[in-house]
């Protein structure tokens, strides 16, 4: 499954591994905010915001064909949200044909802007992903100050997504046996095995979480060493902010239109 690839690129060695957690996830969380504020028109800047993932990806050795297949999971909630905007934002018409609805220039812009926006986003805390092991991770969140439920659901999530596709495989190779057919007999049975994996989950949901709370479990994430920041953690944490704004800057002067 992916999520055993992704441990196994969070275990390398590379400088940008042996980076302290919190000070990726910071940075990311800066550049997420960063895009956001950008005008909603494609410009050199996306390049310029482009360059620290990139480089982070080259630095750290991650493989080229796996970084861009989960980045591509954003294009289907992208597409949602962009597919109207060249026919519902703007004025200056780019393409009209008779009996067709126009095309404006500012929603195709604001189109591409927003596409941008959201793969660099996702490349951005791919990166902090694919270079960092879960538990460094949900620690530096901890000490970020995120909500405990929130670094709590994510720990269960990725903790147990073997044990929850292991129980799907189970259900859909039943409904195969008792001969789940096509059609309509395909989709009441579809719907019945979602149903008995909802119960099953939630009821195994419920005997691990008592058995967590016997072992004294308080709802917080133990790690079993504190991290510290080194020189290189705080030299790479600066290097970061300015970075950071170089990209705020080339937003404000280097936008199209």
């Amino acid at each position: 499954m992916h999520h055993r690839q992704i441990e196994r690129l969070a275990a390398g060695s590379s400088p940008v591994h042996r980076l302290d957690a919190r000070v990726k996830v910071l940075l990311a969380l800066c550049m997420v905010v960063v895009l956001g504020f950008y005008p909603p028109t494609p410009g050199p800047q996306y390049l310029v915001a482009a360059a620290m993932p990139v480089a982070a990806i080259i630095a750290a050795g991650l493989p080229l064909g796996f970084v861009l297949s989960r980045l591509s999971m954003v294009f289907p909630f992208v597409f949602l949200v962009i597919v109207f905007l060249p026919w519902s934002h703007g004025t200056h018409v780019l393409w009209h044909r008779p009996g067709w609805p126009p095309i404006y220039r500012e929603g195709v812009e604001l189109a591409l802007a927003v596409m941008l926006k959201g793969m660099l986003s996702v490349l951005a805390i791919a990166v902090v992903v694919f270079t960092t092991p879960i538990v460094k991770l949900l620690g530096a969140l901890r000490a970020l100050r995120m909500p405990r439920v929130l670094v709590a659901v994510l720990s269960f999530l990725f903790r147990y997504l073997d044990l929850l596709a292991d129980q799907s495989q189970r259900v859909r190779r039943a409904r195969i046996a008792r001969g789940g057919g096509r059609g309509t007999l395909a989709w009441r049975a579809a719907g019945g095995g979602v149903g008995r994996l909802f119960v099953r989950a939630l009821a195994r949901a419920e005997r691990i979480y008592t058995a967590m709370l016997a072992r004294g479990y308080a709802g917080d994430v133990c790690c079993l060493e504190k991290p510290v920041m080194r020189r290189a953690d705080w030299c790479a944490c600066a290097c970061g902010i300015l970075w950071i704004g170089a990209v705020a800057y080339a937003g404000l002067t280097l936008h199209g239109g």
